[in-house]
């Protein structure tokens, strides 16, 4: 009888996707949860929506018959795993534990005790207290006095209140599911009441979602044993606490297994199932249906994915705005390896994506997804390069963001090499409030002999910050008109860019917005400076360099010489030539000379010869101006008057 990982739909932030980028930063290094000496089976990690990290595994001691259920627990904001608290002793390889938390930052792990043979089944439940920062005494959920009982499901609505569902029968023809809820500071849980159930087969996939407001959803598949048919089976509880009676899904008759349920802030519930078109492959199509609150009818069915073949999923998971993500491993015809596929429905259109692959090599055939307050889903998997290639396990790691996908990375360090008695590699990741990952993998190595040990190791990303400058911005260069100022400034920090910005006497100068500046006449005489912007999605930090006050750019020059025109006769009249310059002058001034000294008067582009002019050589000085710029003065070439 499988059984699925319960979820909580729990809105502490802004209906946003775009946390991640704004939270995200670099991963710790690796620290070890355990020694190297031991075995361990890694359960589960979840982050509760106030941050706090747990973890859940099974371990062996070295040279220990028996294996134990520990935990360990990372503080909201920090780095540090607490050291390994044993929760459960005394118990084989397989043992089951299951791992919930709470918006408050508790925890609570369920196992069940006794056996059915002689009527002592007791789930038993342990809660973290966040302030007294310890785990309590195991107490009791419910007990039952028959031959099977599953280990509850547990998930948390806003306030805090508990809710588990469990399965409790008699063999393969009897079984009924049943819940109980804790309230916020009671010591005790509720009286158990039964949902629903067969009295001729099994119940298989039991799932349960709780709303922030308390609504809650539980499905599961039923199954008759004599007809060999299956039935999608829900019931609801409202925000009020009234549970509806137990009823089939409409268009999900013949589903067969990998029922999931999800519930997101607005009571939205989103069910789904595999329907098995081929039963020699376990292939089918990945079901969905849809309802809008729990009171109102569920949807038509849709397909989510095609022929797809699971043996691993996680999800489905909600985002606070109402898209659901779906994640699993399973064989891929077209590629001709286990790969991990994702689909997505947008709440925006009721329409789910075409599935992608995030794998690059040959998958492991398992996969960790969980999803953060913010929307950002998290997703790992073990896979080597390829099925030929053993040696090389890799913990992937991508993540979806703001709509899109990032490219698969290793998390892990060095590849860990094949194992032969185990899994080299396997994992599980953790989402928080802000969409950072928290991953915990374990890494088995051969001992020789048909053994192995192994460790667990712990990653979690940082909390990205915004940059910090390291080099003031200034700035280099002839601060006059014409010439060119680069800005220079330097910040360090992850995802960092560099605007630039120009101003003039303090005020922002129009489209001057490049790391360099050729000045202008309008920045003559005026105090510029430069400012550099250093942002990344934590934020943002600003130098401004010094002021420096432009001087006028240097003397015109002639491209061109001046030069004089006319006959060179007394009586006559010479026309002065300005010539080219450049820059480009915008007026010229004249000073006519003979023999090399000033002709009173003579000041105009043009002069009428004189008779003092007569024998004598006669020139004109022409200046160049253009504003900001220095004068520039060229003198012609001389003419002798007759």
């Amino acid at each position: 009888m499988a059984v699925t990982a319960a979820v909580t739909a729990l809105t502490l932030l802004p209906a946003t996707a775009a946390g991640y980028p704004a939270s995200a930063g670099p991963w710790t290094t690796a620290t070890a949860l355990t020694d190297d000496q031991g075995q361990q089976g890694l359960i589960d990690v979840r982050t509760a929506p106030d941050g706090t990290a747990f973890a859940l595994w099974r371990d062996k001691a070295a040279g220990a018959s028996t294996w134990e259920i520990r935990a360990a627990v990372k503080a909201a904001g920090g780095d540090v795993w607490s050291a390994p608290h044993t929760l459960l002793t005394g118990v084989g390889a397989s043992a089951e534990a299951r791992l919930a938390v709470a918006p408050d930052g508790r925890a609570v792990v369920t196992w069940v005790a006794g056996s059915g043979t002689d009527g002592s089944l007791t789930a038993l439940a342990v809660t973290w207290d966040p302030k007294a920062r310890a785990w309590s005494a195991p107490a009791g959920l419910t007990a039952y006095d028959g031959l099977n009982l599953s280990t509850p499901q547990i998930a948390a609505a806003a306030d805090g209140t508990l809710t588990a569902v469990w399965t409790q029968g008699e063999g393969a023809l009897r079984f009924d599911v049943a819940t109980a809820t804790l309230a916020p500071g009671a010591a005790d849980w509720s009286k158990p009441k039964t949902l629903g159930g067969v009295t001729t087969g099994s119940v298989d996939d039991l799932a349960l979602a709780v709303a922030p407001d308390g609504a809650a959803t539980v499905v599961w598949d039923a199954y008759d044993f004599f007809t060999g048919a299956h039935a999608v089976t829900t019931a609801t509880r409202t925000a009020a606490g009234v549970w509806s009676g137990a009823a089939a899904l409409p268009g999900a008759d013949a589903s067969v297994g990998d029922v999931r349920v999800t519930m997101d802030a607005r009571d939205t519930t989103t069910v789904l199932w595999l329907d098995v078109t081929d039963p020699n492959t376990g292939t089918g199509d990945l079901k969905s249906v849809t309802r809008k609150t729990p009171s109102a009818a569920w949807g038509t069915a849709q397909t989510a994915a095609a022929a797809v073949r699971p043996s691993d999923d996680s999800g489905p998971l909600t985002a606070p705005d109402g898209d659901v993500t779906y994640v699993w491993t399973g064989w891929s015809a077209a590629a001709g390896t286990p790969v991990v596929q994702t689909v997505t429905r947008a709440a925006a259109t009721g329409t789910w994506s075409q599935p992608k692959t995030l794998s690059t090599g040959y998958v492991k055939w398992q996969v960790s997804a969980a999803i953060g307050g913010d929307g950002t889903v998290q997703v790992v998997w073990p896979q080597t390069p390829s099925i030929d290639n053993g040696n090389d396990n890799s913990l992937q790691w991508a993540v979806r963001s703001n709509g899109a996908w990032s490219a698969a990375t290793a998390v892990n360090g060095a590849p860990v090499p094949a194992v032969p008695t185990t899994d080299a590699l396997t994992g599980e990741v953790a989402a928080g409030p802000d969409g950072r990952a928290t991953v915990v993998w374990r890494e088995a190595a051969y001992a020789g002999g048909g053994a192995y040990t192994s460790r667990l190791w712990g990653r979690s990303q940082t909390l990205l910050a915004k940059p910090v400058v390291t080099q003031k911005a200034t700035l280099s260069g002839t601060a006059r008109t014409g010439s060119t100022l680069t800005c220079s400034a330097t910040a360090t920090g992850l995802r960092v860019t560099t605007a630039w910005s120009w101003l003039r006497d303090g005020k922002a100068i129009a489209g001057a917005t490049a790391k360099t500046r050729k000045l202008t006449a309008d920045d003559h005489a005026h105090k510029v400076s430069c400012r550099a912007t250093a942002a990344n999605p934590a934020g943002s930090v600003v130098s401004t360099s010094a002021a420096v006050t432009v001087a006028a750019g240097p003397a015109l020059k002639p491209t061109k010489a001046p030069s004089v025109s006319g006959t060179a006769k007394v009586g006559r009249k010479l026309t002065a030539n300005h010539g080219t310059w450049t820059p480009s002058a915008t007026s010229y001034t004249y000073r006519w000379l003979r023999n090399g000294k000033a002709i009173t008067g003579a000041t105009r582009s043009t002069y009428v010869l004189a008779k003092a002019d007569k024998g004598k050589k006669i020139t004109v000085k022409v200046t160049a101006r253009r504003t900001a710029w220095t004068n520039g003065s060229a003198t012609t070439a001389a003419v002798t008057v007759r």
